[in-house]
Formats: C-alpha cells, structure tokens, sequence
C-alpha cells in the first residue's frame, strides 16, 4: 500500500507507476523534494516525472480519506 509515510521510500526505490489513458502504466520518478507544511500536516507536494518529456505532482488530493494513494492513478510496482 502506498500511503503518505511510505511515498519517498517507494519513490527513491522506483517502485510507484502512475495509469496512462490508453490504459498502460509507466514508471515515475522523483522530480525534486518532497513538500510538506507544519501549519496543515495534511498538505503533500511531490514533484515527478515519467516518460520521456511529462511531468506533474502528487498532492493531498490524490490521497484517499484512510491515508492511502487512489489506486486508479498510482500502483506499487508489480502489485
């Protein structure tokens, strides 16, 4: 499971994909430090990027209420 706590981890191990609209799943990697904010713990920036020339974040709003990634966007590796 992907959660707030383990994204860096999974991230430096090159273990977390992201889902593609044609339906297949690419490698994302780190794209500079990760975020956070004293005043809102809740509150996450990750900076990636995948393929050859896109790039985009993960933020709070990709996280479902029980802490955990949406899994129709991200998947760990081989799961």
């Amino acid at each position: 499971m992907i959660t707030r706590e383990t994204i860096d981890q999974l991230l430096d191990q090159g273990q977390i994909e992201i889902a593609m609209a044609s339906g297949k799943w690419w490698r994302i990697r780190r794209n500079g430090a990760t975020r956070r904010w004293k005043r809102d713990a809740s509150r996450i920036y990750v900076p990636i990027k995948y393929g050859f020339k896109f790039y985009g974040a993960i933020t709070e709003t990709d996280f479902l209420a029980d802490g955990t990634i949406n899994p129709t966007l991200f998947r760990q590796k081989g799961a």
